[in-house]
C-alpha cells in the first residue's frame, strides 16, 4: 500500500525535479539573470520544453528503457545541483497581508488539486489516449507507427513529459506533472505583477485563473490544457523580460518555448506569431527574428518530420484534404472539427453565459467572475494591459475553433490580469471579487448555480490517493468503462486487436484497440459490421449503364454533382459486362480512384458487406477506374449500392480513347433493385477476421447491440466476457 502511493509522488517529483534541473541549466549556460520569484516557474516551463526534446530523441532512438530515463533525469538534476548558480536578486517584499491572503487561497486549493492528481487517473481523455499512447511508447520502447489512432498524429509535448513520469509513477505520476504546470503558471503570473510593480494585480490574476473551476478540474488529470496555458505564459513572460533587457540571448527560450507550444497543442501556434510579431515591432531588424524563428523550429520540426514519415500528413490528423493520407478520412475530420465548433451550442451569442455560470453544454465553467472579462478594456489605459491584450486575443481567436469551455484555458491568464489591473487601483474592489471567485469556484459551491451536467470536482478522493483503497476497486467504482479495459486484458491474448464501437478507457490494457471513428482501417470495420445488420446500407438497388457494345481497355465511372451537405459516395460494387456475361476480375486489372485510392478494392471484391467511399462530400471529378490490361468488349456497367445518401449524385460512364481522352458513352442509368443472397452478418465478422480482427467490445449502448447480444450465432460471435456495461466477443474460426 505504501509503495503504490509513494510511485506517483516519486515519479512526479523525478520528472518536475529534472525539468527545473533541465531549465536552470539553460538558463545559466544563457547567462540570463532572473529574480528569486520567477525562477522556479520560468525555468520549470523552460527546462519541460528541453527535456521533451530529450525525450522525443530517447522514443525516436527507440530506447526508452527504465534505466535510460533514470540515467538522463538523474544526469540533469546532478548536473544542475553542482553547477554554480548566481543568487538570484529579490524583489521588494509584498504586504503580509497580500502574502497570507494569497498563499492560504492558493495553499488550500493546490491541496485539493494534489489529492485528485495524486488518485488513480479517471480522466476521459487522460485514461483514453493521452495515456494510452504514452504507455504504449514505453511497452515498445519508443515510438511506432500508429495509423488506427488519430491522437497519435497530434504533438504531444506535454506528454513527452508523461513518458518519465509515467515509467516510474504510472498515471497518476503523469497527472501529477501535468498539475506542476498549473501552479508553474500561478506563480509565474504572480511573478510577473511584480516585476510590473503591481503585486496586487498578479496575486489576484493568478488566482482567477489558478481557482476556475475548469482549471481546478483539468490540472490535476493527464491533460494538456494548463500546460500549454503555462507556455504560452511563459512566451509572454520572456518576452517582456527580452524588451526590458535586450539581451539577444533571451531570444532563444523565447523560440524555443513558442515552438513548444505547437508541440504541446496545434492551436499554440499564434505564440509563435506572436513572439516573431512582437520582436518585429521592437527590434525592426532580421536577425531577431531568424534566432526566435529557428529556435521554434528545433521544437515544431521532429514532430511534423514524424507525422510525414509515419502518416504522410505533418499536421496529421488534420489537413488531409491537402495531405490525403490512406490513414484519415477527410469527410471524418470535417464533422470532426464541426463538432468541436459547434458541440450542442445552437447560438454561439449564449457561449459567455455559458462556460461562465452553465456549463452543460460546453464541459464545464470558467466561474462567473468572467462575467468581468469587458472590465479587461480599461486595462487598456496601461502599457502592460496593451501588452496582455494581442497574445490574449490571438489565443482567444483559436477557441472557436473548439468551444468546450477547457480550450479557453490558455485565454485565461491573460484575461485574468486584465480584469485584475483595471481594477488594481481599488483594492478592496479587487480584493472583493477575489473573494467572490473563491467561494463561486470552492467545489461544493459550483454546483449550487452551475448545471449539473458542467465538468468539475466532484469528490474529493483522499483514500484512493493513499491507495487506503486499491487502486482495482477504486477504479472500478468510479470509472465506468475500466472493468471493460481489465476484461480485454484478461481475456484476449497479447498481439491479438480488439475492434471498439466506441472508444473506453484503453490506458488500462495493453491490447491493441481499434476505436470505430479513429482512422479509416477501423471505420472501413465498423461500417462492415453496420452493413451487416442495418438493411439501409446494404447493396438494394443497381443502376444499370447500357450502351452499343465497344472495345475498351480503360472504363471509368464518373460522378459529376456536389452535395456539401451529403456524406460520401459509395458502391458497393462496379461489374462490366458483356452480352449479360460479366466479365471475370483478373489480376492484371490496375484499379483507381479518385478520391480515396486506398479502398478502391472493396468496390471489386464481391463482398455485400463492404463499399468504397469518397472519404469527401461528393463533388465533380470523383470517378472508379478499372483498366483491363488489354481491349475488351463492354456493352453494359452494372453499380451496386445502397440507398444511403444517394440523393443528387450523378453518374456517367466514360472511356479513353486511343489518344488519351476520356469519351463519354452513357449517362442515363435505370435503377432496378438489387436482391443479395448472402449473409449479411456473418459476411461482416468474416472481414474482421480476413484482416486480422478477431474481438469485438460492444457497449450496451452501442448502436445495433442489441442485435449483436439476439444473433451472436448469426454473427458467427462467441461470448468471451460479460461486465456491467459491455460484452465482449471473438469471431468464431
Amino acid at each position: 500500500m505504501l509503495a503504490a502511493a509513494l510511485a506517483p509522488l516519486l515519479g512526479a517529483a523525478f520528472t518536475v525535479a529534472a525539468c527545473y534541473a533541465t531549465g536552470v541549466l539553460v538558463i545559466q549556460r544563457l547567462g540570463v539573470s532572473l529574480r528569486r520569484a520567477e525562477k522556479f516557474p520560468l525555468a520549470f516551463v523552460l527546462g519541460a520544453a528541453c527535456l521533451h526534446l530529450a525525450m522525443f530523441g530517447v522514443l525516436a532512438l527507440k530506447i526508452a528503457y527504465k534505466p535510460v530515463l533514470f540515467v538522463l533525469l538523474a544526469g540533469l538534476i546532478v548536473a544542475a545541483a553542482l553547477s554554480r548558480q548566481a543568487r538570484p536578486d529579490p524583489w521588494p517584499s509584498v504586504p503580509w497581508t497580500l502574502k497570507i491572503g494569497f498563499g492560504l487561497i492558493f495553499a488550500v486549493f493546490t491541496a485539493v488539486y494534489f489529492v485528485l492528481a495524486w488518485a488513480p487517473e479517471t480522466s476521459p481523455d487522460g485514461s483514453r489516449y493521452h495515456l494510452e499512447l504514452v504507455a504504449r511508447y514505453l511497452r515498445e520502447h519508443g515510438f511506432v507507427r500508429i495509423t488506427t489512432n488519430m491522437y497519435a498524429g497530434l504533438g504531444q509535448g506535454v506528454e513527452m513529459l508523461f513518458v518519465p513520469a509515467f515509467a516510474f509513477g504510472r498515471n497518476s505520476a503523469a497527472a501529477l506533472v501535468h498539475l506542476a504546470f498549473a501552479i508553474a503558471l500561478a506563480l509565474a503570473m504572480f511573478a510577473y505583477g511584480r516585476r510590473i510593480g503591481k503585486p496586487w494585480v498578479g496575486a489576484a490574476g493568478a488566482l482567477l485563473t489558478y481557482l476556475s473551476p475548469i482549471v481546478g478540474k483539468t490540472a490535476p488529470i493527464a491533460y494538456v490544457d494548463a500546460g500549454v496555458a503555462a507556455i504560452a505564459f511563459a512566451v509572454f513572460y520572456w518576452l517582456e523580460i527580452w524588451d526590458e533587457e535586450r539581451n539577444a540571448r533571451l531570444l532563444i527560450p523565447i523560440g524555443l518555448l513558442a515552438g513548444y507550444g505547437y508541440a504541446a497543442k496545434y492551436t499554440a501556434f499564434v505564440m509563435v506569431l506572436y513572439a516573431l510579431g512582437f520582436v518585429a515591432w521592437r527590434s525592426k531588424k532580421l536577425r531577431p527574428l531568424l534566432v526566435v524563428g529557428s529556435c521554434a523550429a528545433v521544437m515544431i520540426a521532429p514532430w511534423a518530420i514524424k507525422d510525414w514519415i509515419y502518416l504522410h500528413n505533418p499536421v496529421a490528423p488534420f489537413g488531409n484534404q491537402i495531405f490525403r493520407n490512406p490513414n484519415f478520412p477527410v469527410l471524418t475530420e470535417q464533422r470532426w472539427t464541426e463538432t468541436l465548433r459547434r458541440y450542442t451550442v445552437a447560438n454561439k451569442w449564449t457561449l459567455p453565459i455559458e462556460v461562465t455560470v452553465r456549463g452543460g453544454r460546453t464541459q464545464g465553467i470558467v466561474g462567473p467572475a468572467f462575467l468581468a472579462v469587458p472590465l479587461v478594456l480599461l486595462a487598456l489605459r496601461y502599457r502592460a494591459g496593451r501588452r496582455l491584450l494581442w497574445p490574449g486575443l490571438l489565443l482567444l481567436a483559436t477557441y472557436l475553433g473548439n468551444v468546450g469551455t477547457r480550450f479557453l484555458i490558455p485565454c485565461l491568464p491573460f484575461l485574468s490580469l486584465g480584469i485584475a489591473m483595471a481594477l488594481g487601483n481599488v483594492r478592496w474592489l479587487l480584493a472583493l471579487l477575489v473573494v467572490f471567485h473563491t467561494l463561486a469556484s470552492w467545489p461544493q459551491m459550483v454546483p449550487r448555480y452551475a448545471n449539473r451536467y458542467a465538468w468539475r470536482i466532484d469528490s474529493f478522493p483522499l483514500q484512493a490517493a493513499l491507495r487506503r483503497i486499491p487502486e482495482d476497486v477504486y477504479l472500478r467504482a468510479s470509472l465506468g468503462t475500466y472493468p471493460m479495459a481489465r476484461m480485454v486484458e484478461d481475456h484476449v491474448p497479447p498481439g491479438e486487436r480488439v475492434l471498439s464501437l466506441n472508444g473506453f478507457s484503453q490506458v488500462y490494457t495493453s491490447r491493441d484497440v481499434l476505436v470505430s471513428f479513429q482512422a479509416s482501417f477501423n471505420a472501413m470495420l465498423a461500417d462492415s459490421l453496420y452493413t451487416g445488420w442495418m438493411e439501409e446500407l446494404q447493396p438494394s438497388r443497381t443502376f444499370v449503364f447500357r450502351f452499343p457494345e465497344r472495345s475498351m481497355r480503360r472504363v471509368r465511372l464518373l460522378q459529376t454533382a456536389r452535395a456539401k451537405s451529403l456524406p460520401e459516395w459509395s458502391v458497393h460494387e462496379l461489374r462490366f459486362l458483356d452480352g449479360g456475361v460479366e466479365l471475370p476480375r483478373t489480376p492484371v486489372w490496375r484499379l483507381r480512384a479518385f478520391p480515396n485510392p486506398w479502398e478502391v478494392q472493396l468496390a471489386f471484391d464481391n463482398s455485400p458487406v463492404t463499399r468504397w467511399k469518397s472519404a469527401e462530400a461528393p463533388a465533380p471529378g470523383m470517378y472508379l477506374d478499372a483498366d483491363f490490361g488489354r481491349m475488351e468488349a463492354v456493352d453494359e456497367v452494372r453499380v451496386e449500392s445502397s440507398h444511403e445518401n444517394q440523393g443528387p449524385i450523378r453518374l456517367q460512364v466514360e472511356t479513353m480513347d486511343p489518344q488519351g481522352r476520356w469519351v463519354k458513352v452513357a449517362d442515363s442509368p435505370d435503377e432496378r433493385p438489387l436482391h443479395v443472397r448472402a449473409v449479411m452478418r456473418r459476411s461482416a465478422t468474416y472481414e474482421m477476421q480476413a484482416r486480422g480482427v478477431h474481438y469485438l467490445m460492444i457497449q450496451d449502448d452501442d448502436l445495433g447491440a442489441g442485435d449483436f447480444r439476439r444473433e451472436a450465432e448469426s454473427w458467427g460471435l462467441t461470448v468471451v466476457a460479460t461486465v456491467p456495461g459491455a460484452t465482449l466477443y471473438q469471431v468464431a474460426p
